[in-house]
């Protein structure tokens, strides 16, 4: 997605249903960045977001922003043309590929410690602008703190899914993926639990 406005004024605000969100989490990033200089630090992370990005347009998605190691994206990137199954699937391919790169790059490095913690939920956002000078698109709402929990509560080398996407995937493409169970993740601030899983290809 991209906004302009040649007043120099920007008011885009959305809610938008059905979007597929992923957080991704670097995780070892901490003790890596503590036993290499500057450079190499700076290096091995711009390497390794650049081909998270070459992935993200591969599969037509949003990336919204990084926050440190952090990676965040959404299933769509134009929202006139939508199909939330295929989103699911390019997000849930978008996390396979991660996976396989964060390996690749561990081994190039030479640091066993690196790995990712990957969460998916489907839900609806609000999405807008904020800033004047310095804008960003961002998403808020309850969906985006699931799909963050979805991470949070994941583990090192796996995809968290939360149940509403499990489902989504199940539905539309049966066989395709395999489900086991994890936890059932407790949201006080919104009173509801939500149960999660981890994803399994089987292609």
């Amino acid at each position: 997605m991209y906004f302009s406005d040649p007043t120099g004024r920007v008011d885009v605000s959305d809610e938008i249903h059905d979007v597929t969100i992923l957080y991704a989490d670097i995780k070892g990033f901490t003790d890596y960045s503590a036993a290499r200089e500057p450079k190499d630090v700076v290096a091995m992370l711009s390497a390794l977001f650049t081909k998270f990005d070459k992935v993200c347009v591969q599969y037509s998605l949003y990336k919204v922003y990084t926050i440190g190691d952090c990676y965040v994206a959404l299933s769509f990137y134009d929202k006139s043309r939508r199909n939330k199954q295929q989103e699911a699937k390019n997000m849930v391919n978008m996390a396979l590929a991660m996976l396989q790169i964060i390996r690749e790059v561990r081994q190039e490095i030479k640091f066993d410690g690196l790995d990712m913690r990957i969460g998916l939920h489907t839900g609806t956002i609000i999405g807008g602008i904020v800033g004047t000078d310095i804008i960003r698109y961002d998403v808020w709402g309850r969906d985006a703190i699931i799909a963050n929990k979805m991470e949070s509560e994941g583990k090192q080398g796996y995809i968290n899914v939360s149940e509403s996407t499990k489902n989504l995937l199940e539905v539309s493409f049966p066989g395709e993926y395999r489900f086991v169970e994890n936890q059932v993740v407790n949201l006080e601030k919104f009173q509801i639990q939500v149960p999660c899983y981890f994803l399994y290809a089987n292609y």
